[in-house]
Parts: structure tokens; sequence; C-alpha cells
């Protein structure tokens, strides 16, 4: 008998980055996001979207997977050096804070000094903020 994928509990990633005229780097980052530790596939990791901007050089993939697997920002964060991960929602343990509250919290929209942050994985972000990835649980 097959198992039933109702109920599966999901969680989504957008990764933010800055870069959008070389589509390889950002697809290298997608193909990233599927690895586990080992290089191999995670099976239930899905690429879902993958935006590009080239006027404002801006990407943004969105991701999804199960809950089980959130340890897919700390497999990210391995795979693309310099990724910074902010937590939010249910990922965001104990707090649970919405995407808003953990920018307000964050200073997100008012920081001129993004070395200051420290993020919930990964290095603290450069001026430029290269990649950071946020995830939620949904």
């Amino acid at each position: 008998m097959s198992s039933s994928r109702v109920g599966l509990r999901l969680a989504a990633c957008l990764l933010n980055i800055s870069e959008a005229r070389r589509k390889y780097i950002v697809e290298n980052i997608a193909k990233a996001a599927l690895l586990d530790k080992n290089g191999k596939k995670h099976p239930q990791v899905s690429v879902l979207n993958i935006f590009s901007d080239q006027d404002y050089n801006r990407s943004v993939i969105t991701i999804a997977t199960s809950v089980d697997k959130l340890g897919l920002a700390e497999d990210l964060v391995l795979h693309v050096p310099g990724c910074s991960v902010f937590l939010f929602g249910e990922a965001d343990l104990p707090e649970k804070c919405s995407l808003v509250q953990r920018r307000k919290q964050l200073g997100w929209f008012t920081r001129r000094d993004f070395s200051a942050l420290q993020p919930d994985l990964g290095a603290a972000p450069a001026r430029r903020c290269g990649l950071t990835a946020c995830f939620r649980a949904l």
C-alpha cells in the first residue's frame, strides 16, 4: 500500500540573492539548495520558482520542503559560503515571529550596518547582502 502525503507539513524558504544578471550564479545556488551535506539530492526538497529582476539585479528562489527537513538551512550554509539564514514563523523557535516581526526585530529596513546582524545560521550579511534565506513552516 502506498503511503499517504495528506497532512505533510511543509516549510517554505525564500532565498534573496543580490544577483540576477549572471544566471549561472542563481542557478548554482538553486541547485545547492537541493543538496544535503553529502552532496546528494534531498528527496523532499523542490525549487518552486526562480524570479530574477535584471534592472535591480536581484533574484528570489522559492523552495518547499518537509518541516522535517529544516536542516536544509544548515546544508545551504555549507554549500553556499557567505550565506545568511534568518528563521521566522514555525521555524523560529521558540518565538515563532512572523516575517514582519522578525524584520522589525532586526531593524532590517532601517539598518545601515548589516555586518552587526546575527543570523540564525551562517555568516553576517555583507553590505551587499549577497544571499539571505528566510525559512517559514507552513
